[in-house]
């Protein structure tokens, strides 16, 4: 019985060796840096973004606004007067949100219709700085229209 026992006790420390050096692989993996979550879903939700934009410019090109408002960009962009102009919601719902970002907090939800100022530049990922009464915070500029 006395060696059974030992036999038992030396699996037993083996077995725990293997859940330590298990558990402490798995913790490097998920803090490992190249693996960055937060960039990979605001990735897919870009791509979703894009998409509905895609199907909105090819309505709007059907009904033949897609230049004016395309010009009515450049110029905006051409003279820098971007501040403080007043942009309405195009979306059913736009959620305003904290940082430029799809994962960051919702601040405001505005819908169709609602008018906007835009206080900052466009980024790269198309989104903008916008003040809604008292609330400021970020957009995607696809879903706004200039009001002229």
């Amino acid at each position: 019985m006395r060696k059974s026992s030992k036999f038992r006790l030396l699996l037993l420390f083996i077995a725990g060796i293997i859940f330590i050096v298990f558990v402490l692989v798995m913790q490097r993996q998920f803090n490992n840096p190249d693996f960055d979550f937060q960039n990979e879903a605001s990735e897919v939700n870009e791509l979703e973004n894009d998409e509905e934009t895609e199907k909105a410019d090819a309505a709007d090109e059907e009904s033949g606004d897609s230049e004016s408002e395309e010009e009515s960009e450049e110029t905006d962009a051409d003279t820098g007067d971007s501040n403080e102009e007043e942009y309405e919601v195009t979306a059913e719902v736009l959620n305003i949100r904290s940082s430029p970002n799809a994962d960051s907090e919702v601040v405001e939800t505005l819908v169709n219709g609602d008018i906007v100022q835009l206080i900052g530049e466009e980024d790269e990922y198309e989104w903008v700085e916008i003040s809604y009464q008292d609330v400021t915070g970020y957009a995607n500029a696809g879903y706004l229209e200039a009001v002229e």
